[in-house]
């Protein structure tokens, strides 16, 4: 397998590798999700934050296709810690250290309604990829968390991607102004912890592991990266294309100059196609329910 990888130049390719491997890992930023809040740390300073933390907050959006039994302390924790505007005031090795807002402002979970995968490409068959018990989902405090996979009554498709069943797993964080991306992650991790990890005392040390069950593997992307790779010399704009500002069957170029009205420059656009939309996904209403998949 090495010699294989040798074959292929990835000189220009850059990411931030977010890794999780099973065990209980004493060097707890290295694996799961304190890996990934390092990293969102490292790209978001303490000082560039705080003004942020004075706007209006985008929850995180977490897009997945197996939901793991979590508890709504945990769930809490897991994204107080990755939301870029409160991660420097957060401290995950204290047990009650955690964000105090609704989880609602916390986080939105992508998950597809029964209708979507009866009504997908692939149908009721097709839905085994996306596994979820009844037991892990029917849980109370997820229940207003939950949003489509696709919009509501047949509304914008550009990818054509609302009638496929997704096993596709995304985590991203939109700028306060809901225009913009601060943070992506395109990962094997499902929302369990098993995958992304729990921290536990450790008797024999008297401190604390991160014990993860899980192999997984993410890619995480945030302006910054892309701006220490790319050498660029103007500040780089993440957006999503498709939804929102990308014209239908019209030609989209993946990293530009935003040209303003007089001709001037201030940023580059580096833009992802997501397959759903990541700024206004339609949460359930009375008529949708969670699909489950024992």
């Amino acid at each position: 397998l090495p010699d294989l990888i040798r074959q292929y130049d990835y000189s220009s390719a850059y990411a931030v590798l977010i890794p999780s491997v099973p065990g209980y890992h004493q060097a707890i930023n290295k694996y799961g999700y304190l890996k990934l809040r390092r990293e969102i740390m490292d790209a978001f300073p303490s000082s560039q934050t705080l003004g942020e933390k004075r706007k209006k907050k985008s929850p995180i959006v977490c897009q997945i296709s197996s939901l793991g039994s979590l508890q709504e302390k945990w769930l809490r924790k897991f994204f107080s810690a990755l939301d870029y505007t409160s991660t420097h005031t957060t401290n995950p090795l204290d047990e009650n250290c955690m964000s105090t807002q609704t989880l609602q402002s916390l986080t939105k979970i992508i998950w597809p309604t029964t209708d979507e995968i009866r009504n997908s490409v692939e149908g009721v068959a097709g839905g085994g990829s996306v596994p979820g018990r009844e037991t892990n989902l029917q849980k109370s405090f997820l229940k207003p968390l939950y949003h489509r996979w696709s919009k509501r009554d047949g509304g914008k498709d550009p990818f054509l991607t609302a009638r496929h069943i997704p096993h596709i797993k995304t985590v991203v964080q939109n700028s306060s102004d809901d225009r913009s991306i601060e943070w992506l992650l395109l990962s094997s991790h499902n929302l369990s912890k098993a995958a992304w990890g729990q921290v536990q005392n450790n008797k024999r040390t008297g401190g604390k592991d991160c014990f993860i069950a899980h192999w997984e593997l993410g890619v995480m992307f945030s302006p910054a990266t892309l701006l220490e790779v790319c050498g660029m010399t103007k500040p780089v704009r993440i957006l999503s294309i498709g939804y929102d500002g990308a014209k239908d069957n019209g030609t989209i170029s993946l990293c530009d100059d935003d040209v303003d009205d007089d001709g001037s420059s201030d940023f580059i656009n580096v833009r992802v196609p997501l397959p759903y939309d990541v700024h206004t996904p339609d949460a359930y209403n009375g008529r949708d329910d969670y699909w489950i998949a024992e």
